[in-house]
């Protein structure tokens, strides 16, 4: 149950769509926050005569004025560091400028840039990653197509042959066969039709979740256990990693089956939570009063994803109850 309570919740926020790799699919809030205040440093190092970022020139790291522009470009940006990356995804997904990146984080002596620039290089290689994994996906999907255009092809001949033998009466029957097939497509589609959960995964999303999943599964540092990694890294369980674990842990692999167990008492623990606060919400009565406690949690940072689900479930409820007044407040 707890299991299921963990999955169910975590579909509700993702599509029920074929696969597709972006690179701006994964939660990126917390991490595109931290890396924007790090490189915040940066830019006074930018903007010295001296133009080198912090980083100190020497022979394992020789000054390339285009890395340094381009880096630059990246930093000074108002835009979220992926859109930069994407926009010049050639220049900052070179194999050069990643290592040259490499060894200006290795060499900086100061700590926040050092991290900033670690940040910045992380993005880089996950954006270079999904890309790869979406020619990848297209790839595959091309070669499937043309695979069951061949096959249908073939069938299209053997029925072409085998019509040329048909009598009158076979015709009429044919042709019947195909009107009553006609008439249920709409019937098979629905029943054909398979959920987000059921759906195979295919080889682009295993992919897609290795570096977390070594990031994620032990061997564990000294003190570290399952539950302190889903608390630390709860962002990173969506619902198409939970798929990809509850494989994992079908095929006999302890580690996933216990991050599994550990999400689910996570999850447990947070809706709990969101329970209680917004009972205490509810209580007001007032719809100021709520809204202030809103405001409140919202700055005090004690609205999570727990909490917006059971928000939202409680805005349809009074919806449907009529109550449009604290369901158009809840929606805000």
């Amino acid at each position: 149950m707890k299991l299921s309570l963990a999955i169910s919740s975590l579909l509700i926020m993702e599509s029920a769509v074929a696969f597709q790799v972006s690179p701006f699919s994964r939660p990126q809030g917390m991490a595109t926050r931290r890396v924007n205040s790090r490189l915040s440093g940066l830019l006074d190092e930018i903007n010295s005569d001296s133009y080198t970022l912090g980083g100190k020139s020497d022979e394992k790291s020789p000054v390339r004025d285009d890395f340094e522009i381009l880096l630059g470009e990246l930093v000074f940006s108002a835009n979220d560091p992926r859109i930069d990356i994407v926009n010049n995804f050639d220049r900052a997904t070179n194999d050069e400028f990643i290592s040259w990146m490499e060894k200006k984080a290795d060499n900086s002596q100061d700590p926040e840039e050092r991290l900033a620039l670690k940040d910045l290089l992380e993005m880089i290689v996950d954006v270079k990653k999904k890309v790869e994994l979406s020619k990848m996906a297209d790839e595959r999907k091309a070669k499937e197509a043309e695979e069951a255009e061949a096959l249908r092809m073939q069938q299209a001949e053997a029925e072409a042959e085998a019509g040329l033998a048909m009598s009158n009466t076979d015709v009429l029957r044919k042709a019947a066969a195909i009107s009553s097939a006609k008439s249920s497509t709409k019937a098979e589609e629905a029943a054909v039709k398979q959920s987000f959960y059921d759906k195979q995964l295919t080889p682009e999303i295993r992919m897609s979740y290795e570096d977390t999943l070594k990031k994620l599964l032990p061997p564990y540092k000294p003190g570290e256990t399952p539950a302190l990694v889903v608390q630390n890294n709860y962002d990173k369980f969506d619902a198409q990693f939970v798929k990809v674990l509850t494989e994992r842990a079908n095929n006999g692999e302890e580690g996933s089956a216990a991050l599994l167990e550990a999400l689910a008492v996570e999850q447990s623990k947070r809706i709990a939570a969101a329970t209680e606060a917004l009972k205490q919400v509810l209580a007001m009565g007032e719809p100021m009063k709520m809204e202030g406690a809103l405001v409140k949690m919202a700055r005090e940072g004690k609205i999570d994803e727990s909490f917006l689900l059971l928000l939202e479930a409680n805005e349809t409820q009074a919806r449907d109850a009529g109550a449009i007044g604290p369901a158009n407040l809840m929606k805000r």
